[in-house]
């Protein structure tokens, strides 16, 4: 995703992923033994105990292994295949506004799910993919530790077929609500 973000387009088999966590989760090889028993999230001191990380693995989605051949990174603007899922990057106040616009027309209260624990591969990406529904994300270890993402971002996973109601949505909410917010109308005179 990092790449997609500078404008690159390219085919992901497990081999080209940076995580060993994220290439199980989203269904491209088996979970490495250390990452399952939980040794590597206590090794790295990312939780108390082994059986945390046990915990923690044990709650979190994923797809069957080997039930994907690949992932495909694109820039929306030079897609090269249809997608299923946009990435978000975005600053804490514009994922409110994509949130608002997703359910503009329903009222919808959307159940987030983020840990900071694999957050691209289960937050972004897995949790709108299987369920058909955006999610955000505070990001991870592995995103922060492995690019350049500043502190100040977080991310929101879209499923396709929400973008159609996003975008009209926001399309909406820039007439009025967006300018009156960032104009800070309801802010008393100093």
């Amino acid at each position: 995703m990092m790449a997609a973000r500078r404008g690159r387009s390219f085919m992901m088999p497990a081999n080209r992923h940076a995580c060993p966590d994220g290439t199980a989760i989203l269904g491209l090889t088996e979970l490495p033994a250390k990452l399952a028993s939980g040794e590597l999230y206590k090794l790295f001191h990312k939780l108390d105990s082994v059986e945390a990380a046990r915990n923690m693995v044990a709650e979190r989605p994923s797809l069957p292994a080997h039930s994907i051949d690949a992932t495909v990174v694109t820039p929306l603007e030079k897609q090269v295949c249809e997608p299923q899922v946009i990435a978000v990057f975005a600053q804490p106040e514009q994922v409110m506004w994509l949130c608002m616009s997703a359910s503009y027309y329903t009222g919808h209260r959307f159940d987030f799910h983020a840990s900071g624990y694999n957050a691209q591969c289960v937050e972004t990406t897995l949790i709108p993919y299987t369920s058909g529904e955006p999610n955000i994300s505070f990001g991870c270890y592995g995103c922060r530790a492995s690019s350049d993402i500043s502190d100040d971002l977080m991310f929101m996973g879209i499923p396709i077929g929400y973008m159609p109601t996003v975008v009209k949505g926001l399309k909406e909410l820039g007439t009025k609500a967006i300018p009156q917010s960032r104009a800070k109308i309801y802010l008393p005179p100093l």
